[in-house]
């Protein structure tokens, strides 16, 4: 004869499984919540790095001197990143340069342009070039623009040439200025120049750059000189997409315009921000802020990522020397 459980026995044994059982919930839950921690760290660190090293490499190719940080509600209102108050700076928080066209110069064993002029067979008209192919720059320069840019086409937008001077011309003294007369901030492109390659019947063609027409006659030529097909801006905008965000306001979004040519009249401006080409390259971003110091220019990005009613932040920097 089997005897059964007494009521004593089972209180005591549904005790024991409720222990057990609670023990295992808090247990399910405690990886949970760590599992989605981890994975809101690990995203929000994948994203912030990922964007901190793409604004970084489009930096690394940026023509020295036409950095500005502007106001993206008042974009008249612009300041040289070298200036002393950009480092405390809240309020010019869109950032905006001029790259050389690294693409073309380092392609192929050939370069499109190579950087360097013959100033002996180089006049106020033409620039001679030799070891350069222009064929190649022609095609990546159109392929990069979406055909938007072209070396070979007799009107705009054009190919900007930047020497490696401070001074546009001399007598007078123009200094070259991303504030005054680049186009950038204006419709004043007296210190930049453009240039194609010239018409057929040109002795070495595909080695020589044309002059446009209506570039300063005095201007300075040097040995070493650089092309750029674009400019670029970095501009935080509201989540909403509604448009750039106030100063102080976060999270934003962080979205890169490019394929502009300021020197052919094409400014970055709240009427064209749907038009210019852009992407969104971060979001929720927290902080971004730029500095630049000599040949230094650095950059720190700080991003969260949203798990119930908390938030993961995590901060990048990045420093990019010339």
């Amino acid at each position: 004869e089997k005897s059964g459980f007494t009521i004593l026995e089972l209180i005591f044994v549904i005790i024991i499984l409720g222990i057990i059982s609670s023990i295992g919930s808090t247990i399910i839950v405690n990886i949970y919540e760590s599992y989605v921690l981890q994975r809101a760290t690990h995203r929000v660190n994948l994203k912030t790095e990922l964007a901190v090293q793409q604004i970084a490499n489009y930096l690394s190719y940026r023509i020295q001197g036409t950095t500005l940080a502007r106001d993206p509600n008042a974009l008249n209102d612009s300041i040289n990143i070298t200036d002393a108050t950009s480092d405390t700076d809240r309020k010019h928080t869109v950032l905006e340069w001029l790259g050389s066209d690294n693409d073309s110069f380092s392609a192929r064993r050939v370069p499109g342009w190579n950087g360097f002029c013959d100033i002996a067979g180089s006049n106020q008209n033409i620039l001679k070039t030799p070891g350069s192919s222009l064929p190649t720059a022609r095609n990546i320069i159109r392929n990069l623009s979406n055909n938007a840019v072209n070396l070979y086409n007799n009107g705009t937008p054009n190919v900007a040439i930047i020497f490696r001077d401070s001074l546009y011309t001399k007598n007078p003294d123009i200094p070259y200025d991303a504030k005054t007369c680049m186009g950038m901030v204006n419709a004043n492109t007296s210190c930049i120049s453009t240039v194609r390659r010239p018409p057929a019947g040109t002795p070495n063609r595909n080695q020589t750059l044309s002059f446009v027409t209506g570039a300063l006659t005095q201007k300075v030529i040097i040995e070493h000189y650089k092309l750029a097909w674009t400019a670029y801006a970095i501009i935080p905008f509201k989540t909403d997409d509604s448009g750039p965000c106030a100063e102080g306001e976060s999270p934003c979004n962080l979205k890169l315009y490019y394929n502009y040519q300021p020197w052919d009249g094409t400014r970055l401006s709240a009427a064209n921000y749907n038009a210019i080409s852009h992407a969104t390259i971060a979001t929720n971003v927290t902080v971004f802020k730029f500095a630049e110091f000599g040949s230094t220019f650095r950059i720190k990005l700080c991003a969260q990522e949203n798990i119930g009613d908390s938030n993961i932040s995590v901060c990048k920097e990045k420093a990019i020397v010339l």
